[in-house]
């Protein structure tokens, strides 16, 4: 960086830096296609200068989420040197800054925690709840504890645990009896403000942060091998379909009698108490030719199996490229179309009918629903507000928010 920009940005002179930008209207540009560099943000964040800093953000919003060259970010720097105002002024221009991950992984929510900074801390999380999605490398580590060495000491002679009781002192000796109240009365708040699905939720979205690019490509390949093959015992099932039309009991052919103690299992399905219920064999071109009873646990199985890796899939893909969803989708519906089709009674024929259709229109209302919702004049004003809350520095408007939820 031009040593003078450095300059400029170390002594917080906004008049000198419109003045450099005169000279050169790229400058800020060159610097934001460099990966690692302290920007003059990060200079005027160590050096506590907010209003330079909020220029800055201003200018290049993007200044705000970039890494020097030792792995902080600006709001990183201003929590290191202190800087506690200009944390929360960053917080109020852009709230997902906290979420920024650093050296190590740690965001700005983790260094506020492993100090002990609890009024910091609550105001990071009241700002920004999804800040706590979010896990160290620490957090990984503690997660797979199989095969760790507790008794492992670094560099200082400290174990893991001693640390950890060392940053929690820390933590309370950096507040009195007073600020002990205020975190209590702040964490029952958030506590009522959270459900148990929220929080299994956010358990959720940390196990899908803490997996790696690898892991998640191989449990994808892993899922679609499942639901090819699952989908294809749906055409071909076991003993296969009936060729055409046929009025015989199938216990009558030798070959496809089966002889087993349980009952359940028998081809004999005519004297089964669960006819009432399951109905009577089809026998017709293209079902399955194992009676109904035997159709119950290929049915429940082939369910649980298509089921589970379609819904892993949805999961690791939802934030990705939702377009990518669609075959998923329409491969669903297929697959319980087959079901219906095959079905070797009338019950099973109509229970497939029903979670057919319900795979095609429980997803359709989402979709309608999400547009009829944004259609609605309160929820255009709810995001415009929330667009000039993230873009505008006017405390006013957050404070009337805060106020409001």
């Amino acid at each position: 960086m031009d040593p003078s920009l450095r300059e400029v940005a170390g002594t917080g002179n906004i008049d000198a830096l419109y003045s450099l930008i005169g000279e050169d209207p790229y400058m800020l540009e060159h610097i934001d296609q460099i990966p690692f560099i302290d920007t003059p943000l990060h200079i005027a964040a160590n050096k506590g200068q907010i209003k330079f800093a909020m220029e800055i953000m201003n200018l290049k919003p993007s200044f705000g989420r970039k890494l020097n060259q030792d792995g902080f970010s600006p709001m990183h720097l201003a929590f290191k040197m202190g800087h506690t105002k200009l944390v929360l002024r960053l917080l109020k221009t852009d709230k997902d800054l906290v979420r920024v991950k650093g050296r190590e992984g740690m965001t700005p929510f983790h260094c506020a925690a492993a100090a002990g900074n609890s009024n910091l801390l609550f105001q990071l999380l009241e700002t920004c709840p999804e800040c706590v999605e979010d896990v160290t490398a620490v957090q990984l580590l503690l997660d797979s504890f199989y095969g760790l060495d507790v008794k492992a000491k670094n560099s200082e002679g400290l174990t893991a645990r001693e640390i950890i009781e060392n940053v929690g002192r820390q933590g309370l000796n950096m507040s009195s009896a007073e600020d002990d109240d205020r975190t209590t009365a702040k964490i029952k708040r958030i506590k009522k403000r959270t459900s148990r699905s929220e929080r299994a939720l956010v358990k959720l979205i940390r196990t899908k942060n803490g997996l790696s690019e690898n892991m998640i490509n191989a449990t994808l390949v892993v899922a679609a091998l499942v639901i090819t093959a699952i989908y294809q015992s749906s055409l071909s099932p076991p003993r296969g379909l009936w060729q055409g039309d046929n009025t015989s009991n199938p216990t009558t052919t030798s070959n496809l009698t089966t002889t087993t103690k349980f009952k359940l299992f028998n081809d004999n399905y005519a004297e089964k108490l669960s006819k009432h219920v399951l109905g009577e064999e089809t026998m017709k071109t293209g079902t399955a030719i194992m009676n109904p009873n035997l159709f119950l646990g290929f049915w429940l199985f082939n369910f649980i199996a298509f089921g589970l890796p379609v819904l892993l899939t949805v999961f690791l893909l939802y934030d990705v490229a939702r377009i990518l969803l669609l075959p998923l989708y329409f491969l669903s519906v297929s697959y319980f179309n087959c079901m219906t089709i095959i079905s070797p009674s009338m019950f099973w024929a109509n229970l497939n009918f029903v979670v057919m259709w319900a795979a095609i229109i429980l997803p359709s209302v989402f979709v309608f629903g999400g547009v009829w919702l944004c259609m609605l004049p309160k929820y255009r004003e709810i995001r415009q507000m929330r667009r000039r809350v993230r873009n505008d520095n006017n405390i006013g408007i957050i404070q009337y928010l805060r106020m409001s939820v």
